[in-house]
């Protein structure tokens, strides 16, 4: 079939791809040509494909979509979740589940991922009618790219706006319309897609396109094929079922059965073929480092990381990196103070503050993964324990070379969707569901995350979680917990389990339990405080003490100081100062300042967790902007909304 189809980027080639992190996210120009031109040619097809991730660095999908997908849950929160409440139609209503039927931050992003969808159905059926695919190598890892994509997309609007059309061919003039479909019809058709993509594509690193982690490949496939199987089989919403309410599907097709055997298998052949491209990183922080460095070849722990424009196209660092301010927290960055950062970044998503002490004290995760500081021109300052961070995204961990963050909307580091980690937890998962229990295998999986996390062995305490289905279970999800925190991973999670509300209540409990320094928390100090790491004149990096469970400075008690000579004797032998909570700049208070402060932690704070039933509102409404331009055939009614 002949089609003429438009093409962005055509005229870049294949080669500027594989050797730079953004050569492939400027459009050149915009062609018409005849698909069977464009098709049976490798390097017009590459552009062809290449166009498919354009949509996808439209600001309305990079900035403002994709880094604040993910909030609110257990463990992850919107720094201003508290505004939630009055502020409709903004990033954090969103996080608290406030949504409304006419909101429409997110219309232009969903439009956009739409639009890649319709590239990638293009792709695809351009590439099986010319492309090949039988005989030519590379023709066929960009058929498997495009399905890949495809199902990548599918997968994030599925979670974001539940049941939306199924639309897996290019647009005619039959099918420019469509309703809603249920996500069971979507889950089957992207469980194999992502099969022949898997087959179609080659191992990372042994291919020119899959010299980065920034085009996927076979690992990348399986992977996520893993990731939705687990979703097809867990709790969701859908059309039959009753509204808003989670359920399991009624597809014979995607049983629990059926679709934990797709991840375990998936899984188990990538742990089979560890080395293949991919390793176990070895220094949990090397990951994240080397991802804040633009450190994207494929050999390390990333399968695959969603592709931005350095200081050019993104928000990732820029929402969910660690706070970079002026003076105090707030405001402009003077003039050349920060070496990092030229602009204020960082800062808008955070952690609850109860993840801080949840991670155990030996776990090397735990300073990598949550930080209590910030930066204030270019010093770090200790900021309040409600604003704590994921540390994942730090500006300090950038390649000196490149240059300093210059943009406050946008920062171009590219995201880790899928790490061989989590490959290990979910197979480690579905061993433990398909066997009634942990096998030796989901055993040693589930010990080897740990293993890197402690830096010793970990058999202890994987037999002591293992005596029955449900304690390993709780175990993995734990585990989860700790190992992908700010990864945009947990809210999936959670509503996969049917433990989004349950969790986030306990979050909520734990939070008031922690301001009173009372049950599990009864051993968290209250006082912290903090000094430079070194006494040299450039010495910007701070230390603290009183962040550790049991680290009681002495004369403090509780949320008293009951011996102040005593402190002051120490403070003075071992240089600590009080902190201020207005910033270092501010100079240190004749008194100690309380870090865990019953008033900060207040119930506006909790209770701003979210507004809304979170297992009532799963998913947002499609946006107004979609539902005008849908001539009827759209609606928000199944999720409970009039239009």
């Amino acid at each position: 079939m002949k089609r003429t189809i438009l093409i962005l980027s055509i005229l870049i080639s294949s080669a500027a791809v594989s050797s730079c992190v953004s050569s492939f996210l400027d459009p050149d120009s915009e062609s018409a040509l005849d698909a069977s031109a464009i098709f049976s040619d490798p390097t017009l097809a590459d552009g062809a494909v290449l166009g498919i991730y354009h949509e996808i660095n439209r600001n309305s999908f990079n900035g403002r979509l994709w880094a604040y997908h993910g909030y609110n849950n257990d463990i992850e929160r919107h720094l201003s979740s508290t505004s939630g409440a009055t502020s409709p139609d903004r990033h954090y209503a969103y996080a608290v589940y406030n949504y409304n039927s006419t909101d429409d931050w997110f219309g232009d992003a969903f439009s956009c991922a739409m639009m890649a969808i319709e590239k990638a159905n293009n792709c695809i059926e351009g590439l099986r009618e010319y492309g090949n695919v039988e005989n030519e190598p590379d023709m066929a890892s960009l058929l498997g790219e495009s399905l890949f994509l495809r199902a990548w997309l599918y997968y994030e609007l599925v979670h974001l706006w539940g049941d939306i059309p199924a639309r897996f061919e290019p647009i005619t003039n039959e099918t420019l319309y469509l309703g809603r479909s249920d996500r069971d019809v979507i889950w089957k058709q992207l469980l194999d897609d992502l099969k022949e993509a898997a087959d179609l594509m080659p191992w990372p690193g042994t291919t020119d396109n899959t010299s980065t982690v920034l085009r996927p490949n076979k690992a990348a496939a399986k992977a996520l094929r893993a990731r939705i199987a687990l979703a097809a089989g867990g709790y969701s919403y859908h059309l039959y079922g009753e509204m808003c309410v989670p359920q399991l599907s009624e597809d014979p097709e995607l049983t629990v059965e059926k679709t934990y055997r797709i991840a375990r298998d998936e899984c188990y052949e990538l742990i089979q073929n560890e080395g293949n491209g991919y390793i176990l990183e070895q220094d949990f922080a090397k990951i994240f480092q080397d991802n804040c460095a633009v450190k994207v070849s494929a050999g390390s722990e990333p399968l695959w990381e969603l592709p931005f424009k350095y200081n050019s196209r993104g928000n990732w660092m820029v929402a969910c990196g660690v706070y970079h301010r002026g003076p105090g927290g707030s405001g402009t960055i003077s003039a050349d103070a920060d070496p990092y950062a030229s602009t204020y970044l960082g800062g808008t998503m955070g952690v609850v503050p109860t993840l801080y002490y949840d991670y155990d004290v030996n776990d090397r995760r735990r300073d990598i993964s949550v930080v209590p500081f910030r930066w204030a021109d270019g010093y770090q300052e200790l900021t309040r324990i409600s604003m704590m961070t994921c540390g994942k995204l730090r500006a300090e961990w950038k390649d000196p070379s490149l240059p300093k963050f210059s943009a406050n909307s946008n920062d171009g580091i590219t995201p880790i969707i899928l790490r061989y980690a989590d490959v290990l937890l979910m197979f480690a998962e579905a061993e433990n569901e398909l066997n009634g229990g942990p096998t030796q295998d989901a055993k040693d999986a589930l010990s080897r995350v740990r293993e890197r996390a402690f830096g010793t062995s970990q058999t202890a305490y994987v037999e002591s979680v293992s005596v029955s289905k449900e304690s390993f279970l709780k175990a993995v999800q734990d585990e989860r917990k700790f190992e992908l925190a700010g990864e945009m991973v947990r809210k999936n999670d959670l509503i996969r389990w049917n433990l989004l509300k349950t969790n986030m209540d306990q979050a909520k409990a734990d939070m008031r339990a922690l301001r009173e320094l009372s049950g599990k928390y009864s051993d968290v100090p209250a006082y912290v405080f903090w000094k430079y790491r070194s006494t040299a004149t450039d010495e910007r990096e701070i230390v603290w003490y009183g962040l550790n469970r049991g680290e009681f400075a002495p004369g403090t008690s509780g949320q008293t100081v009951t011996d102040q000579s005593a402190l002051d004797v120490w403070k003075t032998a071992n240089g600590w100062k009080n902190w201020n909570v207005n910033g270092n700049h501010e100079g240190e208070p004749a008194e100690p300042r309380l870090w865990i402060d019953p008033e900060t932690l207040g119930d506006e704070y909790v209770d701003a967790q979210y507004y809304a039933d979170p297992d009532r509102k799963q998913v947002m409404p499609l946006p107004s902007s979609v539902i005008m331009n849908s001539q009827g055939a759209l609606n928000n009614a199944y999720i409970g909304y009039s239009n």
